[in-house]
């Protein structure tokens, strides 16, 4: 026996995880002969060109610094069109560069981040995708673009627009054991237009249901930028707990991030840009433990939901579908400008047996300046459960000298093409709000979002140039 060769053998066996792969595939059938023996560090290779009805399932597990990858062979060269569909399951997975056109998915969702009803993702990544107008035939088919299951995933620099038919373009499943606390990240996409639906279901972004609401998700979604996601008038749906949404851009969007079930969400750093565009809104309000700070609300034209500020009374002993008292929330160091209604409190206090005022309810260090506006703020219900303390509001009338507030010189600067206003006017200390909007560490407490108009280092302003693929750009709105 050549005992030579049997220790060389022997080593190639021990030492083959240390070298990663690169394998190329041309069709589906080679994808998934390679799919079953690749392994941490490999990279699957989907050649250029149209991969048409492909199905893909992507089963694998990766490890921590060494993903197991499917990757596009040039980003933005492999299309997937016709009935095609992507599905992924196991551990460190990476999928990047692909692009879905030019038809639909056979399933429920185009990209699902699970390949059965127990087998989910976990700590992989979705990054530099496109999905763009990969409608059903029909308005009313319902489908989801990506779903996200399992635990510590991310979806990042990706673009999803002209989504017209039923069914949220992104939703987060915090529903059992392996996806409650999943931390999952949704960062510096690229949400495009989405023409108004006409009914409910056309959500940008959804976190959990109804029937999971009280459940933990813990999901972050920061530094994304929405662009006329006109889909209904929830672009995002809060629907569990302990979310954060973080330093977004809103750009002439027809509705409102809305806190619908689930508590102690976070709502910070984030722009709402409604350019005088009707129904564009802000932040809604239902359920307990909410923190709204750091926000920046401008030319906003959307009434009673929609408002800048719109905070709900609840139903008695409400059912988990219905609406929940608020108790409990701090809204603190926000700066509305130019808004149609600014703030509207007990919204939907005549529907419905909404007839529970909000309770323990803070606001704190607002600025408002809307000098066209002569009604600054409506409340369809007593006020019995909402303080007030050092907010300034300024309207057609001057100074508001309702609502306990207090007066001072406020500056108007240019930042971005927009109109801001700013105040030296000293605000009281919030333990959590350390920083202004603009990421400048808060040495004077001041009134509103912006201690100043100098951008700190840390500052990034979610746009269409640094959200989605820096490769990818979407064609004229008008083609929806």
């Amino acid at each position: 026996m050549d005992y030579r060769f049997t220790i060389f053998a022997t080593l190639i066996v021990l030492f083959q995880p240390l070298f990663s792969r690169s394998i190329k595939v041309n069709d589906v059938a080679a994808f998934n002969k390679e799919v079953k023996t690749a392994m941490a560090g490999d990279s699957i290779v989907l050649s250029n060109g149209v991969w048409k009805d492909a199905q893909l399932t992507f089963k694998g597990k990766g490890e921590a610094g060494k993903y197991l990858s499917l990757i596009a062979e040039t980003p933005g060269m492999v299309t997937l069109e016709g009935n095609s569909s992507l599905q992924l399951s196991g551990e460190w997975l990476r999928v990047s560069g692909l692009v879905f056109i030019n038809g639909q998915t056979p399933k429920k969702t185009v990209i699902d981040f699970r390949t059965s009803s127990k087998e989910y993702a976990y700590n992989s990544v979705l990054s530099n995708c496109v999905i763009d107008k990969y409608n059903q035939p029909t308005k009313t088919t319902a489908d989801h673009w990506v779903e996200l299951w399992g635990k510590n995933n991310r979806v990042e620099y990706c673009y999803f627009g002209g989504k017209t038919n039923e069914g949220t373009t992104l939703v987060i499943w915090p529903n059992d054991s392996n996806c409650i606390n999943n931390n999952h990240l949704v960062q510096y996409n690229y949400f495009g237009e989405r023409p108004p639906l006409g009914v409910n279901g056309g959500e940008t972004i959804r976190i959990g249901t109804s029937d999971v609401c009280t459940n933990v998700s813990a999901s972050v979604v920061s530094n994304n930028y929405f662009e006329r996601c006109n889909g209904e008038g929830e672009i995002i749906s809060n629907k569990s707990c302990d979310n954060r949404y973080l330093n977004n851009t809103f750009f002439e969007c027809e509705g409102s991030l809305t806190l619908r079930h689930g508590n102690r969400a976070t709502v910070s750093g984030n722009w709402f840009i409604g350019n005088n565009k009707q129904h564009t809104g802000g932040v809604r309000i239902i359920n307990e433990g909410h923190r709204i700070y750091n926000n920046f609300f401008y030319q906003l034209r959307g009434k009673e939901f929609r408002s800048a500020l719109s905070i709900m009374n609840g139903i008695p002993n409400s059912p988990a579908s219905g609406y929940a008292a608020v108790k409990d929330v701090v809204i603190a160091n926000n700066t509305f400008v130019d808004c149609t209604l600014p703030w509207n409190f007990s919204s939907g206090a005549d529907d419905r047996n909404r007839s529970v005022k909000p309770e323990r309810t803070l606001l704190i260090n607002n600025l408002v300046y809307c000098p066209s506006e002569n009604e600054l703020f409506v409340s369809l219900d007593k006020m019995d459960g909402i303080q007030m303390e050092n907010n300034l509001l300024i309207g057609k009338k001057g100074f508001c000298t309702e609502l306990s507030s207090i007066q001072g010189a406020v500056q108007i600067a240019k930042f971005r093409g927009m109109e801001i206003a700013l105040t030296s006017s000293n605000g009281k200390d919030i333990s959590f709000v350390s920083s202004d909007i603009l990421q400048n560490k808060r040495v004077k407490i001041v009134v509103g979002a912006f201690q100043q108009t100098q951008e700190s280092v840390n500052f990034e302003f979610a746009s269409e140039k640094k959200c989605g693929p820096s490769w990818y750009k979407p064609k004229e709105s008008s083609k929806l």
